[in-house]
């Protein structure tokens, strides 16, 4: 058994430090990604995210003489295949410059057809300038669905967007010890856009060798902002057949309103009736924060019912994130908000919010994230 390392380096006048996390077992990490956001003051919090074969679940924390703060970890066991943890850690930085972080240790789930390595590495960068906010990337690991239905076209998206009003751009850069993408994957390097061909997805993707369910084929590559942050993420796909319990598919929607109206709608899904014909919902909320807002958005886990009454909103578009599972297997889906100016006339778009309102109509998810056609 060997240690995480959670290594932290201010590559502009700061001082490398070392940070021991908990011990980890043996073949069971799924994936993960680390995503960084920095307050104008310097205080830097990493949102850790990192799947885990369910058996054998780490929570890794992070320890060095008090300065790094492991504030929360929180699992995620909706679906029956790998267990979710997110935690949080905070750290005062001193120094303006690009902070590279990186997590790694031994080792990945075993059976993978394309992984050539156990061991395991995720990395990922913030830019401070020493004085102003910068949230470069803000990404949910769970929009991306991982069921690939054998013999149909997949399709999805990474569903990062960037607070700071960056450009962000994608790639699919192979982590170490993975030695090939999965047959027919391809990244979209402007959008974000996973798709697989229907003809691969028939071919490619055989279940695991081993014992490990839902671990067929692993991906990976970078989100990557215009000022040097990045974020390098890698994940297993799950092939499955027709005949057997598909994930449910929970429809994405998109409301345009002005600032102070009150929006509502009611969150569908679709599903196999398998096994049992009922869904479970989850309120995973904003992806980031409320800004100005004066309220918060409220979602129903019994109705569905989303409700939002939007007073002192900033000109832009929010991303609100729900979760179905049908009690083995889950999906995550979004309800995207375009706000615009209301009667107040006093709302002006924040600087992070004008690349968002670029995206116009066609939002983050204007393809919908749809992964699978049942």
């Amino acid at each position: 058994m060997s240690s995480s390392k959670f290594k932290l380096a201010a590559t502009a006048g700061g001082v490398a430090i070392a940070l021991l996390g908990a011990a980890a077992q043996a073949s069971h990490f799924r994936g993960g990604a680390l995503v960084s956001s920095v307050s104008a003051s310097g205080l830097l919090t990493v949102s850790s995210t990192t799947f885990w074969r369910p058996t054998f679940v780490e929570q890794l924390g992070v320890n060095s003489a008090g300065a790094f703060v492991s504030v929360s970890h929180v699992l995620d066991t909706s679906d029956t295949r790998f267990t979710k943890v997110t935690g949080t850690h905070t750290f005062q930085l001193q120094n303006a410059g690009l902070v590279s972080l990186n997590m790694s240790d031994c080792c990945r789930v075993g059976g993978v057809a394309n992984v050539s390595g156990s061991s395991w590495t995720m990395n990922s960068a913030i830019f401070w300038n020493g004085t102003s906010a910068n949230t470069p990337i803000l990404f949910n690991f769970s929009n991306v669905q991982p069921e690939v239905l054998r013999g149909t076209a997949y399709s999805g998206n990474l569903g990062a967007i960037s607070a700071s009003g960056l450009t962000l751009t994608y790639d699919q850069v192979l982590n170490g010890g993975i030695a090939s993408q999965p047959l027919g994957f391809l990244i979209n390097t402007a959008t974000g856009a996973l798709t697989i061909d229907a003809a691969s997805t028939l071919t490619g993707y055989s279940d695991n060798a081993g014992t490990n369910i839902g671990a067929d084929r692993a991906f990976s590559g970078n989100i990557k902002a215009s000022d040097g942050s990045f974020v390098e993420f890698e994940w297993l796909f799950d092939g499955v057949n027709a005949l057997s319990n598909l994930a449910p598919t929970v429809n994405d929607q998109i409301i345009n309103a002005l600032v102070g109206d009150t929006v509502g709608t009611t969150v569908t899904a679709s599903d196999d009736g398998l096994p049992t014909g009922t869904l479970t919902w989850a309120d995973i909320g904003l992806l980031g924060s409320l800004g100005t807002c004066a309220n918060a958005p409220t979602f129903n886990t019994a109705t569905q019912a989303f409700s939002w009454n939007t007073a002192g909103c900033a000109v832009g578009q929010y991303i609100y994130q729900v979760q179905a599972s049908d009690g083995q297997k889950s999906d995550n889906g979004t309800i995207t908000i375009n706000i615009g100016q209301g009667g107040g006339g006093n709302q002006v778009p924040e600087p992070g919010i004008l690349s968002l309102l670029g995206l116009g109509a066609l939002g983050l998810f204007a393809a919908s994230r749809r992964r699978k056609q049942k």
